[in-house]
């Protein structure tokens, strides 16, 4: 991996590397203050090497996002702080100097319905209200916010090309008819001229990036074409830019910048870098689905790109660039892009977490640290809850028996990866079961696991994770033969004939439809509730439904099953009216319920235990809530 870690000039500042932490907001900023969970994050990432780290969206005026602030002094102290903290570790760091698309005071002022209408009005048109006076005075905020960067001691800034500045550079947004609007030229003068303002207040020792947000088809909307884009970068570079930072626009759907896993190939926005470096000089970095490391040596090594751009990758291992570096692949903790921790909480309002990484946010207190004593740990279920509490407690010094019923490890992971697009779940299967193997932990496969076998075995301490069962619904007919559950479906028991009806629309159900039609079935899912799929991330979501379409699954909503017949299903609507589906088979998806059978014999026994995962009392829910039962009942112990 040689051309990864060569070091790399942007302006008057050398990067050790050419791995690059993108502009992701985290939400641990609140009221935009740098927070000491601020500081630990993205101390963690510069420590694990990153070259470069982009602190996302400090925004330049009073914002509504839980980002950090940058628009007056009061900031500067806390930015400072985490200026020198990462600089400690060796890598540099820039701000990302961001501009919402509203006036927050005025927004402040109105009724709630209003203002909520007001701002989404104001992500596609605020460009087009501005004055001269109002343009000239965002020019201006831009200059102040980076020179409150340089007082921090900051290395570079980044101008954000979406939001605002992509609205003036996009030719679907734009329809300003004087000097920022119209032709080429003319939409890309706004970015030039905030460029240019921050070049003037700040001078050439502070390289300036600019993010590039570039519009495809039915993808984004605040950015221009690529062919614009080709044309706006030389200009760009002309006003003072140093480098760029290429991607998708975001605006009309996170699930297109921040694609979720199998929704798109690995590299996805590279041709997009490949289109600037042809018009431009300067280090260009590229982003989208990049995990692999011979991947991303390629991209560099061919000159696609000059650096990559990891974001949930290195959330994910924030020393994926040191573990690289010292040829240590194995042990990478591969994101498996479900976006559960990061870009679905940030959506609702809460600060990212990771599915596979259960340290985020949390990096002081969930450090793993020796044990003060050895104990002995017996673990029973080898899902990713069981397998991360093994990892866990063997890396603190316990010695550590994991007994797992099925003769392979990874629980539900290995029918959750079996649907379309969901086998790069795989990859966290894949490194636990490699970092327990390494650790030393005794793993008895094809062993079930009951009261009675604990009498033979001691030990100091009982976490079981004995995982979920599908939740089975009783109505007439149901005992029919004919009749699955979609876990068995998904681990080889494909129901026979031609037409199935799937039973429950959430996500599994819904992922197990897709898999069937995949193989010819003819589909329809029948639920309850309004919609479909109302379980799935919203960037897996509008992917997903997609496919439904393409595969030309039946879906009927408000709808109970009430019998199961010879010939078929028979669902009611909410209003008692009844339907029969014809069908050859029937897949029930219901939900799941705990499988915790082996925890209340094992209490009755009165042995001690803790139960983590889906056979706890909260009962099932999903990866990230396993995965971190598993690492904070391991550090307990």
């Amino acid at each position: 991996m040689n051309k990864l870690f060569e070091p790399i000039r942007i302006g008057a500042v050398e990067l050790r590397n050419r791995i690059v932490f993108p502009p992701m907001t985290t939400g641990f900023e609140d009221k935009g203050i740098i927070s000491k969970q601020s500081i630990d994050f993205y101390t963690t990432l510069a420590k694990g090497g990153a070259g470069l780290i982009i602190l996302g969206d400090a925004s330049v005026t009073p914002a509504m996002i839980p980002a950090p602030a940058i628009y007056n002094d009061s900031f500067i102290p806390g930015l400072r702080e985490l200026a020198q903290a990462v600089q400690a570790c060796g890598a540099k760091i820039a701000p990302q100097l961001f501009h919402q698309e509203f006036d927050l005071a005025e927004i402040m002022k109105l009724p709630r319905e209003q203002a909520v209408a007001k701002m989404k009005e104001g992500m596609e048109n605020f460009a087009n209200t501005l004055s001269e006076a109002q343009i000239e005075e965002i020019m201006q905020k831009y200059a102040a916010a980076a020179i409150r960067a340089q007082a921090a001691g900051f290395d570079m800034v980044q101008v954000h090309g979406d939001r605002l500045v992509g609205q003036f550079s996009s030719p679907l947004l734009n329809k300003r008819t004087d000097r920022w609007g119209g032709s080429v030229e003319n939409r890309a003068r706004f970015g030039a001229e905030v460029v240019k303002s921050i070049k003037h207040a700040i001078g050439d020792s502070m390289p300036i990036e600019y993010k590039l947000a570039i519009i495809r088809p039915g993808e984004g909307l605040a950015g221009p074409t690529l062919e614009e884009a080709q044309q706006f970068a030389p200009i760009l570079v002309e006003a003072g830019v140093n480098s760029f930072h290429v991607s998708i626009a975001n605006h009309g759907g996170l699930h297109h910048s921040i694609p979720p896993m199998g929704s798109k190939p690995f590299g996805c926005f590279v041709d997009l870098a490949v289109g600037i470096k042809q018009v431009v000089t300067v280090p260009v970095t590229t982003v989208g689905r990049i995990v692999d490391p011979a991947f991303a040596e390629t991209l560099i090594k061919e000159s696609q790109a000059d650096l990559v751009a990891l974001g949930r990758g290195l959330i994910a291992d924030p020393e994926w660039p040191t573990k690289v570096l010292h040829d240590r692949i194995d042990d990478i903790r591969t994101c498996i892009m479900c976006n559960q921790g990061c870009t679905d909480r940030l959506l609702s309002r809460q600060s990212i977490r990771c599915s596979v990484n259960a340290s985020v946010g949390q990096e002081t207190a969930a450090h793993i640290h020796q044990a003060e004593k050895s104990k002995k740990i017996i673990i029973v279920g080898a899902g990713p809850a069981g397998m991360e509490a093994a990892r866990v407690s063997a890396l603190r010094g316990h010695a550590v028996t994991l007994i797992e019923k099925s003769a392979s490890p990874g629980g539900q992971l290995n029918i959750a990866s079996v649907p379309p697009h969901k086998d790069e779940m795989n990859q966290f299967t894949r490194y636990l079961s490699t970092q327990i193997n390494k650790l030393g932990v005794e793993v008895r496969l094809s062993t079930e696991c009951t009261a009675s076998l604990f009498e033979s075995m001691t030990g100091d301490a009982v976490i079981v994770a004995t995982g979920a069962l599908p939740l089975l619904i009783d109505v007439p007919g149901i005992a029919d033969n004919r009749i699955t559950s979609a876990w068995d479906v998904l681990a080889g028991g494909i129901p026979e004939g031609k037409r199935v009806a799937v039973i429950g629309g959430g996500a599994v159900g819904s992922e197990t439809a897709e898999f069937l039609a995949r193989l010819g079935k003819e589909v329809t899912i029948v639920e309850m509730l309004d919609a479909i799929c109302l379980d799935m991330s919203p960037t897996t979501k509008p992917f997903f439904m997609e496919r439904i379409a393409h595969y030309g699954i039946k879906v009927l909503t408000r709808h109970t099953l009430k019998e199961v017949t010879p010939n078929g299903v028979v669902a009611i609507d909410e209003n008692g009216n009844s339907i029969v589906i014809e069908v050859d088979g029937v897949v029930l998806a219901t939900g799941a319920r705990a499988n915790n059978a082996l925890e209340k014999e094992l209490e009755a026994k009165g042995i001690p235990l803790c139960s983590i995962g889906d056979c706890a009392e909260k009962g099932p829910r999903k990866l990230i809530d396993a995965v971190h039962e598993g690492y904070f009942a391991a550090l307990k112990i």
